[in-house]
């Protein structure tokens, strides 16, 4: 009869083993898969974004800046209104009914100095005594500019509507006709924001270094 040999183990030295390659790489993978990439992720989103962040603040314009771009684009924006119905009003055939005359420039040219008066005075000046600047009388004189550079700008674009409402809309001037007229009201309106947005920008509280950041 056959004689049936019985099972014996394996026997394995632990000291003397050593994993393949091949199995250490699997091992690797399947810890990256799981708590190192959330490590990762945690560590390296937070410095990305800062580094970000850091990048794109320092090429954004400081306060004073981003007022001075907005305050000149509206009264670029105005004045090219302005020039926009002149050049439509005089290029018209046949012209026009109402004729472009002096007192359609008026409240442009009144709200461009208004603007460059109130924005010559400094807000410090309004409250300043004669210790801290030469001369006499010296807050005196800076709300005097102000008051004149104020006056000038509310008076330019009442103006301008006023110019709308009796050389345009009480003469029954409709379409093409009314056309100058709003571009006159347009060209105020706009001046006078830019000014005062110049001015409250320039004269705030905050620090001119600060940037607008996310």
């Amino acid at each position: 009869m056959a004689r049936h040999q019985q099972y014996q183990p394996l026997q394995v030295d632990a000291s003397t083993y050593r994993p393949s390659q091949t199995a250490a790489a699997a091992s690797g993978s399947r810890i990256g898969s799981g708590g190192s990439r959330s490590a990762f992720y945690c560590m390296c989103f937070p410095a990305l974004l800062s580094s970000l962040h850091d990048r794109f603040a320092s090429r954004l314009p400081t306060r004073t800046q981003f007022v001075g771009y907005l305050s000149g684009g509206l009264f670029a924006i105005g004045w090219w209104a302005f020039i926009d119905g002149v050049t439509f009003a005089s290029t018209r055939d046949p012209p026009l009914p109402v004729a472009i005359r002096f007192d359609d420039w008026l409240p442009g040219i009144l709200s461009t100095l208004a603007l460059i008066v109130v924005n010559l005075i400094d807000k410090e000046t309004l409250n300043a005594d004669d210790f801290n600047y030469s001369g006499s009388n010296v807050a005196c004189k800076a709300r005097a500019c102000a008051f004149i550079g104020v006056t000038m700008a509310l008076g330019s674009l009442g103006g301008s509507l006023a110019v709308l409402s009796l050389k345009y809309l009480m003469t029954g001037q409709t379409g093409d006709g009314l056309y100058f007229g709003i571009a006159i009201s347009v060209q105020n309106v706009l001046i006078f924001l830019g000014s005062m947005i110049l001015w409250f920008g320039r004269n705030s509280s905050e620090s001119e270094g600060e940037s607008y950041s996310i």
